[in-house]
């Protein structure tokens, strides 16, 4: 026999699961509770009392997604590869399987849909779970930045420059792979488009 409390967290995680698919690929503004709870079938009164409001579901999705990523992340930051860019290659294709669109675009695109609270709130998912293993990577003795090159400038830089593998519009060279799209624009990244 189920306990109400069981029932509770299950009916919590399925709007949870329901939502983080919806907001993931169609956005904060795009998507509404009406579309999140018809694919549940259960109403809008059962959802807001799981949370109090699309605002607080969709900063607990970001913050529960940031976590997964970052987990991903610090474990292939963990172990070691013959070439410093097969471990971001590797790193960002943690980013890429789990946003099917631009995860700097997302978050900070529903910047002036949310009270500010919840901007800093989000502010600070990004910064710890995207921006700190990225940075974390630029820090390795291996890699050589520029000078005055802080890494976590470099890592926000990068993180925004991924926008073309998240749609057909910027592919590069034709490219359907998604490993050899991450090495060309990694590539274009680190060394620029021209000789010196």
């Amino acid at each position: 026999m189920r306990t109400k409390t069981s029932t509770s967290e299950v009916t919590r995680e399925r709007i949870l699961l329901a939502a983080t698919d919806l907001f993931l690929a169609k956005g904060y503004e795009q998507t509404t509770t009406r579309e999140i709870t018809k694919v549940l079938n259960v109403t809008q009164p059962a959802l807001y009392h799981y949370f109090g409001d699309k605002e607080a579901l969709f900063v607990e999705v970001i913050k529960r997604v940031g976590k997964q990523v970052s987990d991903g992340m610090l474990v292939i930051l963990s172990q070691s590869y013959d070439q410093p860019s097969d471990q971001l290659v590797a790193m960002t294709q943690v980013i890429v399987r789990r946003h099917p669109r631009d995860v700097f675009t997302l978050i900070h695109g529903s910047f002036n849909l949310l009270s500010l609270a919840n901007q800093r709130e989000l502010g600070l998912v990004f910064g710890r779970d995207y921006v700190a293993p990225i940075a974390k990577f630029f820090d390795q003795e291996a890699l050589n930045l520029r000078q005055h090159v802080d890494s976590r400038v470099a890592s926000s830089f990068y993180i925004t420059s991924l926008a073309p593998l998240f749609g057909d519009f910027h592919r590069l060279n034709g490219t359907v792979d998604m490993t050899e799209r991450i090495q060309q624009l990694l590539d274009l990244i680190l060394y620029g488009v021209s000789e010196r």
